[in-house]
């Protein structure tokens, strides 16, 4: 038995990165899952592999920072597993702007995802938890919601909201049975920090070193240890966990 078997979940962004590495995790902790990505090609691939081992996931090609569009994510996976209990809000893109540089549209854009979209599924997600007799959310913050990155002004803001997020959904909530956590991330290796590294000319080894200066455990942390306490926050581990954000940051926040 999983400590999610059972359970129905759904993840933006789980075509890679964090998002991918908690579908994967989810999975094998015995739930089923739906989750959403505008990477069609990947995501598919993903589905497929995980499927092929046995998996009961589904994928939807979808950009939830359109409320049309994460309403009917939310609502096609309740109906096609029964139910719904874990809603874990992951979508997220990062723009490199000052707000003397930021347009309208640029905010916006950032908005819609990093932000927006975090309340669109969970306004489809709650109605379907009271009808499965409760639930967890679990959004995917970062440092950034406490400190500022520099030139990343939209994301910064986009991060502190979630937090505010996540506490105000906690407190409405929670006394329908609903739990609302975030995890704060730090300087996590994934695909998305892979490309920024070639795209920029610098090696694994020259952001390793970057993040070891910046970090108590002296590295840059990965998607599997952050999906390890997004499956905490979701699951019945973390029943009297509500309103928190947990940092995931090899220590970066308290230096």
């Amino acid at each position: 038995m999983g400590r999610l078997s059972g359970k129905v979940a759904v993840v933006t962004g789980g075509a890679s990165g964090i998002g991918e590495a908690t579908v994967r995790r989810f999975v094998a902790e015995g739930a089923r899952v739906a989750f959403a990505d505008r990477d069609a090609e990947r995501g598919r691939s993903v589905a497929a592999e995980i499927a092929a081992a046995g998996g009961d996931v589904r994928f939807t090609a979808a950009d939830v920072g359109d409320e049309a569009a994460a309403l009917a994510f939310v609502a096609e996976a309740e109906a096609a597993f029964g139910r719904l209990d874990i809603l874990v809000n992951n979508a997220g893109i990062r723009l490199y702007q000052t707000v003397v540089d930021a347009s309208a549209e640029s905010w916006d854009t950032l908005l819609n995802v990093n932000l927006k979209s975090y309340a669109y599924c969970a306004k489809g997600a709650i109605p379907a938890m009271r009808r499965a007799g409760g639930g967890s959310i679990v959004n995917v913050a970062s440092v950034r919601s406490v400190t500022a990155g520099g030139n990343t002004i939209q994301y910064d803001t986009a991060k502190a909201a979630i937090a505010g997020l996540t506490r105000g959904l906690a407190i409405d909530h929670s006394p329908e049975g609903i739990r609302a956590n975030a995890v704060c991330p730090g300087p996590i290796f994934t695909p998305f920090h892979a490309r920024r590294i070639a795209a920029a000319g610098r090696s694994v080894e020259s952001y390793n070193e970057d993040a070891a200066g910046r970090t108590m455990l002296r590295r840059p942390g990965t998607a599997d240890e952050v999906a390890s306490c997004i499956l905490f926050l979701a699951s019945d581990d973390a029943s009297y966990v509500t309103g928190s954000l947990l940092f995931v940051d090899g220590g970066m926040t308290a230096m």
